[in-house]
């Protein structure tokens, strides 16, 4: 099981199992399953959530201190400081 599609019907859970190459048709189902409506145009479906765990994942699960001999990115200073100004310099 490597892609999941979790939502809650009518009070009752669900749960749809995709393969990690079906990743366009979880997301497909998933937009589906939100926009599912009754009669009177109320939604059907409530806490739709999609959750993946692929099996070409890179590296290990959890968090290493181990980074290569060039890494310098601090979230700190990824930027520079801020620009004075309104509104002032994002990021993205």
């Amino acid at each position: 099981m490597s892609i999941v599609v979790y939502w809650l019907g009518q009070g009752q859970p669900s749960v749809q199992v995709f393969a990690d190459d079906q990743l366009l048709a979880a997301l497909a189902f998933a937009e589906a399953r939100r926009k599912d409506r009754d009669e009177a145009g109320l939604a059907l479906n409530r806490h739709v959530v999609i959750s993946s765990e692929l099996g070409d994942h890179v590296g290990a699960p959890g968090v290493s201190d181990e980074r290569p001999s060039d890494y310098s990115w601090t979230k700190s200073h990824r930027g520079g400081p801020p620009e004075s100004g309104n509104p002032p310099k994002t990021l993205a």
